[in-house]
């Protein structure tokens, strides 16, 4: 078959990215170096286990750790070096590279030495980078261009769819020491340090409660008087079951009934730790829960011994009145589960809408508007209390994922009339695990690496493509229970294909290049950009009409379906395996 020109050039560049990664291989070299202050050195160890000689003289002038303000919590690692003499200064995210030697920060040891990676690749780099921009320009060209397939399939879609457009306060007080509501919601705006951000009271109880106890509010109590009642009444609340513990094995070994724990039966009589004796029982399950329960037990410990809250120190600066609301309305609206109830229901409305009771559609689009609104207020609000935009972890990147689901939902919903059901269900579904991924919040700021602006653009384009996959998805589990639609969903799906797989790409090149700032190399076959890689080519087979049983509508979606795994396992699946995206998590 006669390949267009941007297709040429889209070959091309993969193949230029290919034999990059082949160059680097064969030419390159990389390594560490360790540096005490007012040391020299002329080389580094090699990854090879080899010495290997620098072209120039490299010292070391002084090392800092620049921590969060008001905790202990690293921000950036900085070494103040001397290249022959010349000052450079290297820290995370920002390399220093001379003649051909590109330093990064890794990290320090406990003598106070600065650990420098370095990278030696003078070749590989420069195809690699010309294969990136190739992609970029010859995908763009290829969706573009006159006559593309890509704008003749959205032509023939637009036709098709005008044709068928034709709890009460102070209950538990009773029972164990609290504080009364009105005296603990009096804290709530008052603005405190932890970890390094300045939050509100409100924010730090909310996230405390959520971690301790799995839920926002314990029997009654808000997460204001929790966090206090824990302070006043330290001895009471010990021996409260109010710590959760999902694993049913490790409640067993504790010997406890139901699925919280106290603080009382984490020690023994002479005041052993437990769990330190549980830990690395070779059960992987068991180990995880251990760990997260050591977690909550860590986070108690520093309330008790007065190290968790601390006042903002002079000369910070503190949050704005507007800032300070912000953050108290996105804490009180429970914003995430409104989400998932809301879609469920719409979900269920557009179901009784298939027997024939159109007005239950119209009751579904709406709910389906109120979802997408209430997310993208939540998104807005969590984006301006946090001060960078909220895509560090996994229940970030869903809640991303929901603001790109659900217009393509609203725009395509008409192609078939179980599309908006089953649509509603999946958007439904993300929101929940979502919603329960936020009942265990992450309570340490960005780590170093994260704080990037290759952040934001690199997990904005790959949650994109994967909003996008699973759009196709659900049209192709749509087409198997509904085969006269198959053909329609077909020419959908692959019109989605062309923007879904070009994003993906252009993800793992962001990711790329974001490594190479930030570790001095590209590519490491770590298991998430090696699964990403492998999504990309098991899409990237599907565009190729010259395979004749992918243009049968059945087959295609069946491969639809079977594609969708690789996304699963690159988004879920690799957070099991040892991992430098751990923190993504």
């Amino acid at each position: 078959m006669r390949l267009s020109k941007p297709a040429w050039l889209l070959h091309i560049a993969l193949l230029l990215v290919v034999a990059g990664g082949v160059v680097t291989w064969l030419t390159g070299d990389r390594g560490q170096v360790w540096l005490g202050s007012g040391e020299t050195v002329y080389g580094y160890m090699s990854a090879t286990g080899k010495e290997a000689t620098f072209p120039f003289s490299l010292s070391l002038d002084s090392f800092k750790v620049d921590y969060y303000p008001g905790g202990e919590v690293p921000r950036d690692f900085i070494s103040y070096l001397a290249v022959d003499g010349e000052k450079a200064v290297v820290s995370v995210n920002n390399i220093v590279s001379v003649d051909g030697y590109r330093l990064c920060q890794m990290s320090y040891d406990s003598e106070g030495h600065t650990v420098l990676g370095v990278n030696h690749d003078p070749y590989g780099i420069a195809l690699t980078y010309t294969g990136y921009a190739l992609f970029a320009v010859a995908g763009l060209w290829l969706m573009a261009a006159r006559g593309s397939r890509f704008r003749k399939s959205v032509r023939s879609l637009a036709v098709v769819a005008l044709m068928i457009a034709g709890g009460g306060g102070d209950v538990f007080a009773d029972t164990i020491a609290g504080v009364p509501r009105q005296q603990a919601d009096s804290l709530a705006s008052k603005q405190v340090m932890y970890n390094g951000r300045v939050m509100t009271f409100n924010s730090l109880a909310r996230d405390f409660t959520k971690k301790i106890t799995g839920s926002s509010s314990y029997r009654g109590l808000s997460a204001e008087q929790v966090m206090v009642s824990w302070l006043l009444y330290p001895e009471q609340w010990q021996g409260e079951r109010a710590i959760l513990v999902k694993e049913e094995s490790l409640r067993r070994r504790l010997g406890v009934e139901g699925r919280y724990v106290s603080l009382d039966d984490l020690f023994s009589d002479a005041g052993d730790y437990r769990l330190q004796s549980m830990y690395g029982s070779g059960d992987k399950t068991l180990d995880r829960a251990v760990e997260e329960l050591d977690e909550k037990v860590g986070l108690l410990m520093q309330l008790l011994g007065g190290n968790l809250i601390a006042p903002v120190p002079d000369g910070c600066h503190q949050l704005s009145e507007g800032r300070v609301e912000a953050e108290l309305i996105y804490n009180r609206v429970p914003f995430s589960m409104l989400v998932f109830i809301t879609l469920f229901a719409g979900a269920a409305m557009a179901f009784v809408a298939l027997l024939g009771r159109r007005g239950f559609n119209v009751a579904a689009l709406t709910l389906l508007w109120a979802a997408l609104t209430l997310q993208v207020v939540a998104y807005l609000l969590e984006w301006y209390v946090a001060g960078h935009i909220p895509l560090a972890n996994t229940g970030e990147t869903m809640e991303f994922l929901l603001i790109i689901l659900l217009p393509l939902l609203l725009a395509f919903h008409r192609v078939s009339s179980l599309l908006l059901p089953a649509g509603m269900l999946l958007a439904g579904a993300v929101a929940l695990v979502s919603h329960l991924i936020g009942a265990n919040p992450v309570m340490t700021p960005l780590m170093p690496v994260l704080a990037s602006p290759w952040l934001s653009i690199h997990v904005t384009l790959v949650m994109t493509s994967y909003a996008l996959f699973a759009f196709i998805v659900t049209c192709s589990l749509i087409s198997l229970f509904l085969p006269s639609v198959a053909s329609r969903m077909m020419a959908l799906d692959r019109v989605l294909l062309y923007p879904a797989i070009y994003l993906l790409g252009l993800g793992i090149i962001t990711g790329a290049v974001w490594a190479n700032i930030s570790w001095g190399r590209y590519w490491a076959w770590d298991p998430k950009e090696t699964w990403a890689l492998v999504t990309f080519v098991i899409y990237a087979v599907a565009m190729h009409r010259s395979i004749k049983p992918l243009n049968r509508p059945m087959v295609f979606h069946i491969y639809m379906l079977f594609a969708f795994l690789a996304v699963v396992m690159t988004y879920f699946g690799v957070n099991a395996l040892s991992s430098l995206h751990s923190y993504s998590g």
